[in-house]
């Protein structure tokens, strides 16, 4: 298995994709998985490359901490973030363990957002990036809140969330909180 940015040359595998999700797929098959405007996305393929098993859309963002002063609401920046737009693992692949860690198991989904995080870890030698973000749909909560560390926003935290988004769970990592 292979993660790789993606290309025009693995589109016509992007028919085949299916996570159960119909916005995410289509995200993968119109085509703006293609337009650098909307983020950089990574295929994982199989062996073969014949087959996309998951990907991640990766774009950069701010945190921002919204703080009450009387009626107004003043927004102070917190931390440049590299937000996590989508991550999905296709469907014959989801709950598919690859290994264990003592007591932890590791699936498909840990490795692509390890390899997602590992590469924003990378990004920041080169930008300043204190956070992850990503709004979580309740499919993917577990994933990230239970199995990877990724937390609620706070009450008085502050990111832009898109309107496909406005139902899913907005979450957080502190990037000092990835490993490598």
């Amino acid at each position: 298995m292979n993660i790789v940015k993606y290309t025009k040359e693995f589109s016509e595998l992007a028919g085949k994709f299916d996570c159960g999700n119909s916005v995410i797929n289509r995200f993968l098959i119109s085509g703006d998985a293609l337009n650098e405007n909307q983020g950089i996305t990574y295929v994982m393929l199989s062996d073969q490359k014949d087959f996309i098993i998951g990907y991640y859309n990766i774009e950069v963002g701010r945190v921002d901490l919204a703080e009450s002063v009387g009626k107004e609401i003043f927004y102070k920046p917190m931390g440049g973030t590299v937000n996590i737009n989508y991550l999905a693992i296709h469907t014959n692949f989801q709950g598919k363990k690859v290994a264990d860690a003592g007591d932890k198991k590791i699936y498909l989904g840990d490795i692509l957002l390890n390899d997602c995080e590992q590469r924003i870890l990378k990004l920041r030698e080169q930008v300043g990036i204190s956070f992850i973000t990503l709004c979580s749909t309740k499919e993917g909560y577990h994933l990230y809140h239970e199995r990877n560390g990724y937390e609620n926003f706070e009450d008085d935290m502050n990111s832009f969330v898109n309107e496909n988004d406005k139902l899913c769970f907005k979450l957080y990592k502190w990037l000092d909180d990835v490993t490598d």
